[in-house]
């Protein structure tokens, strides 16, 4: 799966021992904003030499966290982000390192493997974002990204059903699709879901079921092009 390129707020600055969030977006593929605003490079990850007292300072955790992002080495980001949140849960910054630790998660999704945990762990914590800071910045793009993820979810659900479902492995095609349908997500994929689980059904030898899945289809979705397919 290929993830847009996402605008996200980045910028922050140091007011009486405080910092607090500016407003001002970065795209992703340039350097951060906070390590910009913070006379910091890339090179804050290198922790030989630093004193335990700065390691562990709120700003530099952010920092790091941001110059892993500017590196995609998104696995130790959303480790900083993480050590931020356990040791500052209440700090000013923790929305944006809630978000960022969300979108950690989410850039960690391959296309290759397939595997759905950064998907779950991020939809989590986009969730808590809502939950916890329903005023911050970042809850109208955590109810975006909760929105993506979710029909990313759904697709890799659909495909390891469709995946049981070319190896004629019909039961558990049938299994996946069954739970796919129960997320309720409308659309193409709802669509595509009723269609190869009633195919499932048929396929298995299960007439009624093919024809309840099929009628649904057609019922729902009458303009689908998949009702022009069926058996």
């Amino acid at each position: 799966m290929k993830f847009n390129l996402i605008v996200r707020c980045r910028a922050a600055a140091l007011v009486a021992g405080l910092f607090f969030i500016l407003g001002c977006t970065t795209n992703l593929s340039g350097k951060s904003e906070l390590l910009t605003l913070s006379h910091t490079d890339s090179e804050i990850v290198d922790l030989a030499g630093q004193e335990t007292e700065t390691i562990y300072d709120p700003l530099s955790l952010l920092k790091r966290g941001e110059a892993y992002w500017v590196k995609e080495d998104y696995v130790s980001a959303a480790s900083e982000y993480r050590r931020f949140l356990e040791l500052f849960p209440s700090h000013r910054m923790a929305p944006f390192a809630q978000y960022s630790l969300a979108e950690s998660y989410a850039h960690q999704v391959s296309a290759t493997d397939r595997d759905p945990t950064p998907i779950e762990n991020a939809l989590i914590v986009f969730h808590r974002v809502l939950t916890k800071y329903p005023d911050s910045l970042y809850a109208g793009e955590a109810a975006e990204r909760i929105k993506e993820l979710r029909n990313q979810q759904a697709e890799y659900q659909f495909y390891v059903g469709y995946f049981y479902y070319k190896r004629e492995a019909y039961p558990a095609a049938i299994a996946r699709f069954e739970n796919l349908l129960q997320t309720g997500l409308p659309g193409e994929i709802t669509e595509k879901t009723l269609y190869y689980m009633g195919l499932s059904h048929y396929r298995n030898g299960n007439l009624e079921m093919a024809k309840a899945a099929f009628q649904r289809l057609k019922s729902e979705y009458a303009a689908s092009p998949y009702n022009q397919k069926l058996p």
